[in-house]
C-alpha cells in the first residue's frame, strides 16, 4: 500500500510540474486565465494530498491495531496458561 501510495505522489509531482510548464508561458498571455488555472491545479493537487494523508493516517491506525490485536492474544494465550497453571487444566471449557 506504501508503494502505490508513493507511486500515485510521483504521479502527481509529475501533473503539478507539467501544469506549470504549460501555463509558464500562458501567464504572459492572459494573467487572469493563468491565475484562475494555477488556483484550480493547487486546489485540486491540495484535495488529492489531503486525501493521501487520510489515507497513510488510515493505514497507520490499522497497523497499529493490528498491534494492539496481536497483544490482547498475547495477553489471553498469557491469562489462559496462568489459569491452567492455578486451577489445572480444564476438559471442554469447564
Amino acid at each position: 500500500m506504501t508503494q502505490r501510495l508513493n507511486q500515485i505522489e510521483a504521479i502527481l509531482e509529475r501533473t503539478a510540474q507539467r501544469a506549470e510548464a504549460n501555463t509558464g508561458a500562458m501567464s504572459d498571455d492572459n494573467p487572469l486565465l493563468y491565475e484562475t488555472l494555477c488556483e484550480c491545479v493547487y486546489a485540486q493537487l491540495r484535495s488529492t494530498v489531503n486525501s493521501l494523508l487520510q489515507v497513510r493516517n488510515f493505514e497507520a491506525i490499522v497497523t497499529e491495531l493490528r498491534e494492539i490485536r496481536s497483544e490482547i492474544r498475547g495477553l489471553k494465550t498469557e491469562s489462559q496458561h496462568i489459569l491452567e497453571h492455578l486451577f489445572g487444566r480444564q476438559e471442554n471449557g469447564k
